[in-house]
């Protein structure tokens, strides 16, 4: 008989460890991630050796996010972790600590000062540097990320061992002096799936950040990147900065894979959206952009689109937040984990309810857009949605299965 089989399979199972431990090692991961979050790095400024400051806004904080909050305050999206359980539930954050990042050093941060006081993005120049501070922000917390992915994993892998060694000398009844256990479960190839799509993320932001940069210091290189800037007086209580994925089939019926760094700027009288990326996805981003520039609710449509399918960057009023019913926030908060949309597809419920009924009222619309407007909410709340898990598990199983794994 096979003394170890049991403690094998709890391996390949990833039950070795209890729950308690694992969410100890959660914790002290998170406590981890979050003290490196709130300390001085070196400042992402090319060829900058100087310590940036603890907090650099991605979006700017008097201008912007003071205007949509609400007694300073605002809502978010937050992964959350409960033994072992995944949600995700808005919390409330003042806007002195959101959208921040240890970001520039103190030199640095002023590239931004000019559109900051003015309160407004009026040029190409400006939109650019807000697209570019957008991008270090995803570097920096993409790296940390990383970074705290391969801490866990150490700490994991440590434990599975000591784990492991505990029920062998319970099993032969005298001390063993080392284990390790040199194959993956479940638990380690979720994570390396993890490191593996925050490395890619990283090599595309690295080379975006370069081509933004070089655009920046010489405006000869706008050939490299793509910008869109659309300047409107639509008042959206929403503040946006993130990376966003989609992926299409070409004319050539090529799989292609579109990424674009979106910013939704809210200031006092006006709304500014800022899209951006590698010129390589030109074509397609200008026709999208195009598309959506053709009325207010289509501009309305791609931001709530860009809320649900890109990033979870983002920032709401609470006050628009909480005048939604219980079970409109949780299809919301369960839809925004699991679905599979990109951000070049619209949502089908309606996020910003008051302001798509003043349009509706006050905008002529196409008859059939009209129609699948109004629809949005009357839209089946209760239609069942895949658990949190179950789409991390298909994830998983999509991932091991392309890469040949």
């Amino acid at each position: 008989m096979d003394i170890f089989k049991e403690l094998d399979e709890k391996v390949l199972e990833g039950s070795l460890i209890d729950l308690d431990t694992l969410n100890k090692l959660k914790f002290i991961s998170r406590d981890d991630f979050y003290k490196s979050f709130k300390s001085k790095k070196i400042c992402i400024f090319s060829n900058c050796k100087n310590k940036s400051i603890k907090r650099s806004h991605t979006i700017p904080r008097s201008g912007s996010l003071k205007i949509i909050s609400d007694d300073s305050h605002l809502l978010y999206p937050h992964l959350c972790e409960t033994g072992d359980e995944l949600s995700m539930r808005m919390e409330r954050i003042g806007i002195g600590e959101a959208s921040v990042f240890p970001g520039y050093c103190k030199e640095h941060e002023k590239i931004f000062a000019e559109f900051e006081q003015k309160k407004d993005i009026d040029s190409i120049e400006q939109a650019k540097l807000q697209a570019y501070r957008s991008i270090c922000r995803e570097i920096v917390i993409n790296n940390l990320e990383l970074e705290k992915i391969k801490k866990a994993i150490v700490k994991y892998k440590n434990e599975r061992n000591r784990q492991y060694k505990l029920g062998m000398e319970s099993k032969i009844g005298k001390k063993v002096d080392k284990v390790k256990i040199e194959y993956n479960d479940i638990s380690l190839n979720f994570a390396n799936m993890s490191k593996v799509k925050i490395t890619e993320k990283l090599e595309f932001l690295s080379k975006i950040h370069d081509k933004f940069l070089e655009s920046i210091k010489n405006e000869e290189n706008d050939e490299n990147v793509f910008m869109n800037v659309l300047h409107t007086d639509m008042k959206i209580p929403i503040a946006l900065s993130g990376l966003g994925y989609a992926n299409i089939i070409d004319e050539e019926n090529n799989h292609r894979e579109i990424k674009s760094i979106l910013n939704v700027i809210p200031f006092e009288s006006s709304t500014v959206l800022i899209f951006a990326g590698d010129n390589v996805d030109k074509e397609i981003l200008d026709k999208h952009f195009d598309y959506i520039i053709q009325h207010p609710i289509l501009i309305l449509n791609f931001i709530e689109s860009f809320m649900m399918h890109g990033t979870d960057h983002w920032f709401i009023q609470p006050e628009v937040w909480n005048k939604m019913d219980e079970e409109k926030q949780k299809y919301i908060l369960e839809y925004f984990f699991v679905t599979e949309k990109a951000f070049l597809q619209d949502v089908n419920f309606s996020i910003f309810d008051d302001i798509r009924k003043d349009y509706l009222v006050k905008l002529t619309l196409p008859e059939g857009l009209k129609e699948s407007e109004e629809n949005k909410f009357n839209f089946n709340l209760k239609n069942p949605q895949k658990s949190i898990m179950d789409s991390l598990n298909e994830r998983y199983n999509y991932f091991y299965e392309t890469n040949g794994i």
